[in-house]
C-alpha cells in the first residue's frame, strides 16, 4: 500500500506543478503588447544656409563654414570691459529657395558659469529688413551664472535669395580678466 500511495502522489504533484507553470506563463505573456511603426523619410534641399559676412577677417574675426554651409564657427570675437562691441555682419542667413521659410534663433550650447564673472552679455540679432521681423537671442550674466534665453519667435525669410545678417553684440564685465573666453552655441531653426 505504501508503494501505491507514493506512486499516486508523484503524478498529482507533477500535474499541480505543470498547471502552476502554465498559469504563470499565460499571465506573463499577457503583460505587454507591442505597437509597430514604419517611417518614410525624403531628403530635401537645404535652401536656407549660412554665408560669410563682410566682418569676416576684421578685428580678429574668422568665420568658417561647414559642409553645404549649414554650420558656421566664429572665432576671434571680442568683448571689452564696460563697452558694447558690435559685429554688424559676421555671418548671414540666406534663403535661396523659391518659397518663404520660417526661421528663428535658439540656444544650443550653454556657456560655462565658470567664466560668468567676466561677461555682462552676448547678444545675437537676426537682423531682418523689417524691424518687426527681427529676432533676438540674449545670453546675460549676473556675475555668477548665465541666463540662457528661450528660442526666439519665428519670422518669415522670403525666398529667391533674401539674406539677413546675424549681428553679434558683446560686453565684458568692468573687472573682467583679459584673455578670458566663453563658448556659446546657437542654432538657426528652419521650418
Amino acid at each position: 500500500m505504501e508503494l501505491r500511495e507514493k506512486l499516486s502522489k508523484k503524478p498529482v504533484k507533477f500535474l499541480t506543478l505543470l498547471l502552476t507553470a502554465m498559469i504563470i506563463a499565460t499571465a506573463s505573456a499577457a503583460m505587454y503588447y507591442s505597437l509597430t511603426m514604419t517611417s518614410t523619410i525624403q531628403v530635401y534641399a537645404a535652401n536656407v544656409y549660412f554665408k560669410v559676412g563682410t566682418d569676416n577677417g576684421t578685428k580678429g574675426l574668422v568665420v568658417t563654414l561647414g559642409t553645404k554651409n549649414t554650420s558656421a564657427t566664429l572665432t576671434g570675437l571680442r568683448a571689452y570691459p564696460n563697452a558694447t562691441f558690435t559685429y554688424t555682419n559676421p555671418v548671414r542667413v540666406r534663403n535661396n529657395g523659391t518659397s518663404n521659410a520660417q526661421v528663428r534663433l535658439a540656444p544650443s550650447l550653454n556657456p560655462s558659469d565658470a567664466v560668468a564673472a567676466n561677461f555682462v552679455y552676448v547678444k545675437f540679432l537676426l537682423n531682418a529688413t523689417a524691424v518687426g521681423d527681427r529676432r533676438w537671442l540674449n545670453y546675460t550674466s549676473n556675475g555668477a551664472s548665465w541666463t540662457v534665453p528661450s528660442a526666439s519667435g519665428w519670422t518669415t525669410l522670403a525666398g529667391s535669395g533674401t539674406e539677413w545678417p546675424i549681428v553679434i553684440m558683446t560686453m565684458a564685465n568692468a573687472t573682467a580678466t583679459a584673455g578670458s573666453t566663453v563658448t556659446i552655441g546657437i542654432t538657426v531653426d528652419v521650418d
